[in-house]
């Protein structure tokens, strides 16, 4: 930021239109203080003072007869500020931005890196098929269990989509409450949780016009249903962590659909809402596994990794199974410890990290079950890909009450169904299968 070149921008603007402080802030309207702190680009013990955004606005508003188009972005760069191309031709109505700028907005490819993805092609092809068509759905959903790589592939499909100019433009909101990181383990996201009116703001404010956030909750998502009607957005919301999240959210999307679509991630399966297009992420297979382990080999710089044996590579993969979230723990963890003791940890779930990396896929899920639920997940161990009526004759509950924990596990993404319409068979993600036999024991 250049805090003193705006202070003296704003002064010289303030004084050709002869303005005085007091004026100028009964324009905005803010205290006479802030005017003059903003000129003098005042700082005091580390904090250093500049308009919000919707105070820089209505400052370019102003003075917009003593501005050019290039002037005023300009002028607002200085603190870190940019007109949208609405607001451009709002100011100013005779703006024509040229053809490199017009869509240099925002920009959700900087909120996650670029990762190589693994075992997921299929579905990527599926999802970007549907977001690519001109019609329904409008609604596309990637679910699975927690560190699998929804949004990962969401990052990828929207770098896809960008390069083919698909779409107009694209936003991205999270509603992630809590993050995990194999280097840091657990840590609040530090966000409000999403509903209707945080996600109109949200959207408003990458998308659209910033005065409609001065206005109320209905002309804000009457205005932001107008825009995402106007032209085709895309519109990512990641980690739909709770029902609460989707069954508040789904009503305004379909409002906001077509030709707009919206992308989500959700460890909730949608199977319910059936103008939603769902595709599950399953666990990476032993294939996909290794492929995954030789690439953080090459890529951390890992020899003992890189030149591992079968039966080491196999032991990764007995207890670990495809979660490429817990697969990259252990990557991180074998440069310090034996390979047989990072294992035994995550068996045992000893440790801080391990036992977050727990907590972060597993524990919203298992207070959502039920006692039945919670008896069926406990007995998949000892029924993997068992079918319906294997799990029946281990299990003590009568057939509803089995059937609906089946169904519930399944929405959760906590049990996966084969497509096989005659005899489906079900199981667990290995890493699943260690947790039940380790760590929710604590947890009852």
């Amino acid at each position: 930021m250049d805090l003193e070149a705006f202070g003296q921008k704003l002064r010289e603007l303030r004084k050709r239109s002869s303005l005085s402080q007091e004026a100028l802030a009964e324009q905005l309207p803010v205290a006479t203080a802030l005017i003059s702190n903003w000129e003098r680009a005042y700082q005091h013990h580390g904090r250093v003072w500049r308009p919000d955004r919707l105070s820089a606005v209505r400052l370019v508003e102003i003075f917009a007869g003593y501005l050019t188009p290039g002037e005023a972005q300009h002028w607002l760069a200085q603190i870190d500020y940019s007109l949208t191309r609405d607001e451009m031709h709002r100011i100013f109505p005779d703006y024509t931005p040229p053809p490199d700028v017009e869509r240099s907005r925002f920009n959700p490819l900087t909120l996650l890196p670029e990762q190589f993805l693994f075992g997921v092609s299929q579905t990527q092809t599926q999802a970007r098929r549907a977001l690519e068509q001109p019609e329904a759905p409008w609604l596309i959903a990637l679910d699975g269990i927690g560190g699998i790589g929804k949004t990962s592939l969401a990052g990828a499909l929207v770098r896809e989509l960008a390069a083919a100019d698909r779409f107009f433009d694209v936003a991205w909101v999270s509603a992630k409450q809590e993050e995990f990181s194999p280097g840091a383990g657990l840590e609040a996201a530090r966000r409000p949780a999403l509903d209707p009116a945080t996600l109109t703001n949200a959207l408003l404010e990458q998308l659209g016009d910033l005065f409609l956030l001065n206005r109320s909750l209905a002309e804000r998502q009457a205005g932001l249903a107008a825009l995402l009607k106007k032209q085709p957005y895309l519109v990512v919301i990641d980690n739909l962590e709770t029902v609460a999240d989707y069954q508040s959210l789904i009503p305004l999307l379909r409002r906001c659909a077509n030709p707009t679509k919206f992308l989500l991630t959700s460890r909730h399966a949608l199977h319910a809402y059936d103008d939603v297009f769902c595709l599950s992420l399953p666990e990476l297979g032993r294939a996909d596994v290794l492929a995954l382990l030789a690439y953080e080999a090459r890529v951390r710089g890992l020899t003992a990794l890189a030149e591992a044996t079968s039966a080491q590579l196999d032991s990764i993969y007995e207890v670990v199974g495809g979660n490429p979230l817990a697969l990259k723990l252990v990557v991180g963890q074998i440069r310090a410890l034996p390979l047989a003791q990072v294992l035994e940890n995550l068996r045992e779930a000893r440790g801080k990290k391990v036992d977050d990396l727990y907590t972060y896929i597993y524990w919203q899920a298992w207070n959502n079950l039920d006692e039945a639920g919670r008896q069926t997940l406990l007995m998949m161990p000892l029924a993997q890909n068992g079918t319906l009526a294997q799990l029946s004759a281990l299990s003590d509950l009568d057939p509803i009450e089995l059937t609906q924990a089946l169904e519930r596990l399944a929405a959760l993404s906590l049990l996966e169904v084969s497509a096989d319409l005659e005899q489906p068979r079900y199981r667990i993600h290995r890493l699943t299968e260690t947790f039940l036999l380790n760590e929710v024991i604590k947890w009852q």
